[in-house]
């Protein structure tokens, strides 16, 4: 008998690699992204990193893409921040020093809300990039 490595081919046919658990916590990388953005001081920045530990992954915003929804417990303290996205943000360069993209947080209701990835040019990126490659700047 052949090893289906577990499965069987009715489970792969019905679940691709682009399934994924409704609620996970945030993986390492994430949790150092999302650290390095919350890193420079704005309004409600002290809540939303005390909201790391707690913050869990909830989708996806495609089969491939980095960007992620969150989801923060109600018992964790919101911030006094407006919907929508942060005062920081993240620009991403390549290994080289080239312009690859940006770093986004969103909140909503004063918690984490997602973690957005969009990039520069023709090829997404499949993973967040190395923190060391970001650069935050806050505005306003």
């Amino acid at each position: 008998m052949k090893s289906s490595g577990g499965r069987s081919k009715a489970f792969r046919r019905n679940h691709t690699m682009t399934d994924r658990p409704s609620s996970r916590p945030l993986s390492p990388l994430e949790q150092r992204v999302l650290a390095e953005l919350l890193s420079e001081d704005f309004s409600g920045v002290h809540e939303l990193r005390n909201q790391l530990a707690e913050a869990r992954v909830t989708g996806h915003w495609g089969s491939e893409s980095p960007s992620v929804d969150l989801e923060v417990p109600s018992r964790v303290p919101e911030a006094r921040i407006k919907d929508g996205i942060i005062p920081a943000s993240g620009t991403v360069t390549d290994s080289s020093g080239r312009l690859f993209g940006e770093l986004l947080v969103w909140v909503s209701g004063g918690r984490l809300s997602a973690l957005e990835f969009s990039w520069y040019g023709d090829t997404a990126p499949t993973e967040l990039p190395d923190p060391q490659l970001v650069t935050v700047t806050v505005s306003g």
